[in-house]
């Protein structure tokens, strides 16, 4: 079975919520079906918190409206092509209550298999204080939090060419964010806790040793102030409890994330259809690894499955 766990499709009625409208690729539903189709992928797994981020601006009671309803929209896709389509919830993690009822409700009402948040909203990362019921409730519901960077990423304005946000930004906010997991001691207090990261985890798969050399010099101030020490392991341990998908269109930086957190916590992903490379293209950058037929049907759906609870 190949599963792609990393896909987007966007309600067209959400757009009266939003200041602009996503890439409209992300609207076609009937694209992706045929390509999944085609490309013999059997399974995917779609989500969009890009919903969120560009509907902060209104109220929380308005913002919760949005959230809502593109959980019931992936939720009905889910079952108008059962078999073909999984969902994940999206949700504002510093939301509160009502938003932690919605997150309950689309995971045990409406189907959906996991979450999927940004790393950072404005100034505010996942390992912000207020972000601790959520995380706690995933963990609770034994889903994944999937963290895709945002649209805006920080440095933007150095990226205005180029596609360099696209390109550059997106990865670097995600390696980021999941740095600041392990420094601050997140993924310590939430052993159960289970973190998917989009694009390889951005640039943190080639980061373990620097983080590493880090922590074992935090008590020299040469390079600079060090904060709280939360960790009861080096930070490299905390990496392997990570999982990623495969979006990156390079087949030596997957085998650098298979070396370095395991084969069992790297999953296929494609980004389509907002980004519009064939599945077929996704799917062999797998099949160039060269790997083992039961390790490749890990990557291709098995981890996914597993995970997923598919």
């Amino acid at each position: 079975m190949i599963i792609d766990v990393h896909s987007h499709v966007v309600d067209p009625s959400l757009g009266k919520y939003m200041a602009t409208e996503p890439n409209p690729n992300a609207f076609n539903v009937s694209w992706l079906l045929d390509q999944q189709q085609e490309a013999g992928v059997d399974l995917t797994v779609i989500g969009h918190p890009s919903v969120v981020e560009r509907t902060m601006e209104k109220s929380p009671a308005a913002l919760l409206k949005v959230v809502q309803a593109y959980d019931e929209f992936v939720a009905g896709l889910t079952q108008t092509h059962k078999g073909r389509l999984a969902g994940l919830a999206i949700t504002y993690p510093f939301g509160g209550e009502p938003f932690l009822k919605e997150l309950k409700r689309g995971v045990k009402d409406l189907g959906l298999k996991g979450v999927m948040v940004n790393p950072r909203y404005v100034n505010e990362w996942l390992d912000s204080p207020r972000a601790a019921p959520f995380l706690e409730l995933a963990c609770q519901l034994d889903i994944p939090v999937y963290i895709h960077p945002p649209m805006v990423t920080f440095g933007s304005q150095h990226m205005q060419e180029f596609r360099l946000i696209e390109m550059v930004g997106r990865p670097c906010e995600t390696t980021l964010g999941l740095a600041r997991l392990i420094y601050y001691g997140v993924l310590e207090r939430l052993p159960k806790l289970k973190i998917v990261a989009s694009h390889l985890g951005g640039g943190i798969m080639m980061l373990p040793g620097r983080l590493n050399y880090g922590y074992e010099g935090r008590d020299d101030s040469f390079f600079g102030i060090w904060g709280p020490d939360y960790l009861t392991m080096p930070p490299s341990e905390y990496l392997k409890r990570i999982y990623v998908d495969t979006v990156s269109f390079h087949p030596p930086a997957v085998r650098c994330a298979i070396e370095t957190i395991g084969l069992d916590h790297v999953m296929l992903g494609s980004d389509f259809p907002p980004v519009p490379q064939p599945l077929k293209r996704t799917i062999g950058t797998v099949k160039a690894l060269g790997l083992p037929p039961a390790d490749e049907a890990k990557v291709l759906g098995g981890n996914a499955a597993k995970l997923f609870k598919i």
